[in-house]
């Protein structure tokens, strides 16, 4: 299970480090929504010597922070390229839960 209120304070701290003109591209009452709904006792501080990608994010703190990107802060062509990457990748992920759980082939090791 998610723990999104644990969740909301990694993105948010994330935020606070971004730069103002990308941070003010997020409108307030997403910033709000995070920021009311995090955990008061949960701390996650960013490690501003380390790459975003060096955080050790959990990976629906991954899809937050991605969702947020892409809706609010890319521009209009990178948005578009994007969205088409996030698609190429639901596909490609759908195609690989099906070939792992393909009850065909899941009975056929259990027949031998």
């Amino acid at each position: 299970m998610i723990d999104y209120k644990k969740r909301f304070v990694e993105v948010d701290e994330i935020l606070k480090n971004l730069p103002a003109r990308e941070f003010n591209k997020i409108p307030k009452d997403i910033i709000s929504i995070i920021r009311k709904n995090k955990d008061s006792k949960y701390i996650w501080k960013y490690d501003k010597n380390k790459k975003i990608t060096e955080q050790e994010l959990p990976k629906d703190t991954i899809n937050i922070l991605s969702y947020i990107n892409t809706e609010f802060i890319l521009e209009n062509e990178q948005r578009k390229l994007m969205k088409k990457i996030h698609y190429f990748n639901e596909i490609k992920e759908d195609e690989l839960k099906k070939k792992k759980f393909n009850p065909e082939d899941i009975f056929k090791s259990s027949k031998k």
